[in-house]
């Protein structure tokens, strides 16, 4: 059975098994063996070829080769056909999602459009872009909803279980929630709505999980809608406000809130888990101790960023036959750039797994003109988060996995785990 860490080499390493499904000295382990497969790429099962050698996947990333597009880089796994195909999705596309969503972020392709989008997101004095001067206040902030999540799902005392998944998801939820406007009363949504948009992304669908996912994406752009236009008021200083003073379309704001809560709620939520789980199940803890120093949080959460995020791959095309610089030859169709694997290329990163490891810049946040406009939000909420928890639980203990645990469902695009410490 694929999972376990002897599987034979000549099996192809995540032909069957996602991140998502596996722990993180699994995970090791199969990045490991993958740089060792012989090619470049693997046509996988979904449809989607696969690539992870870290100069392809900064290239194809940036997409400003002929023949690479962003275009589908937000299109269901499953496809739009499927979706049209299944009668309990209709009534919530007709409702929610007429007309389509707007191209807003990773795929427009309007390049001066996509441009004036980016700078109003992230460019100098961007909406999540966070300035030195402005991170002691923005960190406090994050902190608070740290422990306002904690308080609701958890009374605090010694000897207590804390479920790190469940806090995670919630203060991902309020933190980028908060950011980009969303009332407080949308806020315990925000998880399962843009749980619907990475699920469609990532993940194979049928029939009434396909149908519940349509209708929670139908809502995270009908609340974004309308907050939107709330916060596009002249009186109004956030997110929407800054869009509609840029020149951005109503249609095109809204796509705007809605991607940047769903991946921004998914990639810090699922580095949290996956890294906790890390620097708990280190006998000597060596850098979950490292978050007690004045810059140990900040290193650590660089390196959880690089081996173990959230958001492990994303979704491209090459509308021709593409051969890149490296030599490597894409035939036309969906590829999947898998930047998890290319944070471990031993090409580049010859010693990842130690915290002081050389290489170059990580690809977690992407490349070139498509990067994340939420880079600088994500990173400090994820340190935040792991300063709070060491200050909560610093002799905390990560509990072996209930025997009832539902197994983690298969998913290409993002990666999590269900974790719970004792404290």
């Amino acid at each position: 059975m694929i999972g376990k860490l002897d599987v034979a080499v000549a099996e192809f390493p995540f032909g069957e098994m996602t991140c998502n499904e596996m722990s993180f000295t699994e995970r090791d382990e199969r990045y490991r063996r993958l740089h060792e497969w012989p090619e470049p790429t693997y046509s996988h099962p979904s449809g989607l070829r696969m690539i992870w050698k870290y100069a392809d996947v900064r290239e194809v990333l940036d997409a400003t080769t002929p023949g690479l597009s962003t275009a589908n880089s937000l299109d269901p796994l499953v496809g739009f056909g499927r979706i049209a195909a299944t009668p309990r999705a209709l009534p919530h596309v007709v409702r929610h999602l007429v007309p389509p969503p707007a191209e807003a972020t990773a795929n427009l392709t309007d390049d001066e459009l996509h441009k004036r989008v980016w700078s109003t997101m992230a460019g100098p004095t961007g909406h999540f872009t966070i300035a030195p001067g402005e991170r002691p206040d923005r960190a406090a902030a994050m902190a608070e909803h740290f422990h306002a999540v904690r308080d609701s799902l958890h009374r605090p005392h010694a000897g207590a279980y804390l479920d790190v998944t469940a806090v995670s998801i919630a203060y991902a939820a309020q933190t980028v929630g908060a950011a980009v406007g969303l009332p407080p009363a949308d806020w315990p949504q925000v998880a399962v709505w843009s749980g619907a948009q990475s699920g469609l992304l990532g993940r194979v669908m049928r029939g009434r999980e396909l149908a519940d996912a349509v209708r929670a994406l139908g809502w995270l752009f009908t609340v974004s809608s309308r907050a939107t236009r709330t916060g596009r008021g002249d009186e109004a200083t956030g997110f929407a406000r800054r869009l509609r003073d840029a020149g951005i379309s109503h249609r095109i704001a809204v796509s705007a809130m809605a991607n940047s809560l769903a991946a921004g709620v998914h990639t810090v939520s699922g580095t949290l888990q996956q890294g906790v789980q890390r620097l708990l199940a280190d006998p000597e803890r060596k850098w979950w101790k490292l978050l007690a120093e004045p810059d140990g949080c900040g290193r650590v959460a660089a390196k959880l960023l690089q081996l173990d995020p959230g958001l492990v791959a994303w979704k491209r095309q090459a509308d021709t036959s593409v051969v890149l610089r490296s030599g490597t030859p894409l035939p036309a169709g969906p590829l999947l750039v898998m930047f998890g694997a290319a944070n471990r290329d031993p090409a580049v990163f010859p010693d990842c797994l130690d915290l002081h490891g050389s290489g170059k810049l990580p690809l977690t946040f992407g490349f070139g003109r498509h990067i994340c406009p939420g880079k600088s939000m994500a990173t400090l909420a994820v340190e935040v988060f792991l300063r709070q928890l060491y200050e909560l639980a610093p002799d905390a203990e990560l509990l072996p996995p209930a025997g009832h645990t539902a197994a983690r469902r298969s998913d290409l695009l993002f990666s999590g785990a269900d974790i719970t410490i004792r404290w």
